[in-house]
């Protein structure tokens, strides 16, 4: 509603007298909200709330040791399988190097590579060997590769 004419000078012409007067505000301690507010935290609330995050952080710290745990058991398995192919790589390279030394020491071998590319020869039966100075003879002992390829010979 609009004020118009001669009563928007009457309406501003009132005096403080002619308003209602408004009731004191006052302060009574001991009551209501802010008495609440103002009031210290029941000891038994604090004692379960303290409880209540003992509990939680307890709980947390087992979930994490758990799965540490978990992480530190993968982990072993892992290095386990890991040693356990190395195993198997070294016993296979292990029969590999046992095949080839035997085919590298067998007699056969050792006597065709001193006969063919070395050319030494066998000495006979009862002669003695000498040094290259001629210092020292051992005599050729029986049952020596001499011996068993002279035998053939012999009896044919």
């Amino acid at each position: 509603m609009a004020i118009r004419g001669s009563e928007a000078l009457d309406v501003y012409d009132r005096t403080a007298e002619a308003l209602p007067e408004a009731p004191e505000l006052r302060a009574y301690d001991g009551a209501g909200l802010d008495a609440a507010a103002r009031r210290e935290i029941d000891p038994a609330r604090r004692r379960a709330f303290r409880l209540f995050v003992a509990v939680v952080a307890v709980v947390c710290a087992l979930g994490i040791l758990r799965v540490q745990m978990t992480v530190w058991c993968v982990e072993a398995l892992s290095e386990n399988a890991e040693l356990r192919s190395q195993t198997a790589e070294a016993e296979e390279l292990a029969r590999d190097l046992a095949v080839e030394s035997s085919e590298l020491s067998s007699a056969e071998r050792i006597e065709r590579i001193a006969t063919q590319n070395l050319g030494l020869v066998y000495v006979g039966k009862g002669e003695p060997l000498a040094s290259g100075d001629g210092s020292t003879r051992i005599p050729a002992a029986e049952g020596s590769p001499a011996d068993a390829a002279s035998a053939p010979e012999s009896m044919g």
